[in-house]
């Protein structure tokens, strides 16, 4: 996937085995991507981006101006999510405990000493989050990079903003957000085997798009569950 720099905002730019070209807003940040055909001219990428601009932006404020869900505060009685699943949140404090999550049915149950703030429940829950997700990897890891004749050097799980995954293909190192603990496993599999494929084609060419719809067929499904809800799109007609 390359970028491109259009009035000041970095665009997404794939090129793939398709006959129109096509525009997507996502949310929460409002990030642009065009989709357009492999023969496709800077010049009339351009001319396209020039004639959809005023749809663009008009997208971009609606869904930056939308209400944000509100930061969690980790409290009892909120819901969150972990791999899949939602629980509720249940904080005890009791002094000479040590720092720790457990699940109780559909429980969360976070034990930290008081007083704890905020931060510092965030920093425990998000530590947990942390370990639930790398346990989820090797299995998963092991398993692609024989089917997919690929060996990673090392992996990590890292807060990333606006990407789900990263692949360095020349230090063949891998990074996975931790966003992706809150999501079904078939959703980390999608993201961990789209890394993967990058150290058999470093770019989103159409042997990429054969080799994901080749070994995992059903990819498709899992990433519109990591999108939210089908992006805005505007063809050109």
């Amino acid at each position: 996937m390359a970028a491109l720099t259009y009035r000041g905002l970095e665009i997404e730019v794939l090129r793939k085995p398709i006959k129109h070209l096509y525009l997507r807003v996502y949310p929460p940040a409002g990030r642009v991507c065009v989709s357009i055909p492999w023969q496709t001219s800077a010049p009339s990428l351009r001319h396209f981006l020039e004639q959809k601009w005023p749809w663009v932006e008009q997208q971009r404020a609606r869904i930056i101006q939308s209400p944000a869900s509100p930061a969690p505060q980790w409290v009892s009685g909120e819901q969150h999510p972990c791999l899949g699943q939602t629980y509720t949140l249940e904080v005890c404090e009791q002094m000479g405990q040590a720092h720790g999550v457990v699940i109780q049915g559909s429980t969360l149950i976070l034990r930290v000493p008081p007083p704890a703030g905020r931060d510092v429940r965030q920093q425990v829950m998000e530590t947990w989050y942390r370990q639930v997700l790398k346990t989820q990897i090797p299995p998963l890891l092991a398993h692609w990079q024989l089917q997919l004749g690929v060996e990673v050097t090392a992996w990590g799980v890292k807060k990333m903003k606006t990407r789900w995954g990263s692949c360095n293909t020349v230090t063949r190192r891998i990074w996975l957000s931790l966003e992706l603990v809150h999501y079904p496993l078939p959703c980390i599999e999608q993201v961990l085997v789209h890394e993967l494929i990058h150290l058999l084609e470093r770019g989103h060419t159409p042997r990429f798009w054969a080799l994901m719809d080749r070994y995992l067929p059903g990819w498709r499904t899992s990433r519109a569950m990591l999108n939210g809800r089908p992006p805005l799109d505007s063809p050109m007609n």
